[in-house]
């Protein structure tokens, strides 16, 4: 299962383990969830002169950390809203193989 874990206050998103919905390779759960957290690192780098993103990933694991530059923690926090919505759907529909716990 993987466990999303969005912690708003804090703007970080993390993401521990695998769907296993399918086989490896083949398991589109996994690859949805990937889609999303690597979009959401790949939008936060692209802003580096607002945001300064701190990346950590490992095999079955990805944590993302936004430090907003003065004034953009409500963008961060905005860009990191998106994307969890597509986490929230994911659990919903998915249950059994997501979960996703937001932290205010």
């Amino acid at each position: 299962m993987i466990r999303a874990r969005y912690g708003r206050r804090s703007l970080s998103l993390e993401l521990r383990g695998h769907a296993a919905s399918a086989p490896r390779g083949e398991d589109l759960v996994c690859a949805a969830a990937s889609v999303l957290a690597f979009t959401a690192a790949e939008a936060l780098r692209d802003e580096s002169e607002r945001f300064y993103p701190r990346i950590v990933t490992r095999p079955g694991e990805l944590r993302i950390a936004c430090e907003p530059a003065s004034g953009s923690r409500r963008a961060c926090r905005r860009l990191l809203d998106t994307i969890w919505i597509g986490f929230e759907l994911l659990a919903r529909d998915y249950p059994a193989c997501v979960s996703a716990e937001k932290e205010d």
